[in-house]
């Protein structure tokens, strides 16, 4: 990898890092689309886990169809980075314990609003995983004209 793609593959990650809520682009069986902002955590390789219930309509669609986006962004430093992946349930995995802990712990964050979804029956709640198939950050701070240099895409490794 060189210096530049090492350079942004560092920023982009500590962007994910550093934000908590994103939105998720889904398809319905009927082909409607549909987005909505998720809380979620992230690992070293661009994965997301975020919750959902097995009732909403994220969950159907992304049975449907698993491919997904995934967008992060912000607007006072202009920077974005978009994902692209497939979508799993992983709720059953014994070994994404904590994920689902750490999860927990960003929805209870927000006081004094909690998400939705921590006043619910558990057992209504599943962890999804998207595993990353295109990862790309734009930075649009430093670039004066065009936008040469906004756009990096991120090598998946895995």
């Amino acid at each position: 990898m060189d210096t530049d793609t090492t350079h942004a593959r560092q920023d982009a990650l500590a962007f994910l890092k550093r934000h908590k809520a994103g939105v998720l682009a889904t398809v319905a069986a009927d082909y409607n689309i549909h987005a909505s902002m998720v809380y979620y955590t992230a690992d070293d390789d661009f994965n997301i886990y975020f919750l959902t219930q097995l009732t909403s309509r994220k969950f159907e669609a992304l049975s449907e169809h698993p491919q997904v986006a995934f967008t992060i962004a912000e607007s006072d430093i202009p920077q974005t980075l978009q994902i692209e992946g497939m979508a799993m349930d992983i709720s059953l995995d014994e070994g994404e314990a904590k994920k689902k802990d750490a999860l927990f712990e960003i929805l209870n964050s927000h006081s004094p609003f909690y998400a939705p979804l921590t006043k619910m029956d558990p057992a209504s709640i599943v962890m999804i995983w998207i595993r990353p198939t295109w990862v790309r950050w734009g930075d649009f701070a430093f670039e004066e004209i065009g936008n040469r240099h906004v756009f990096k895409e991120i090598p998946i490794i895995s």
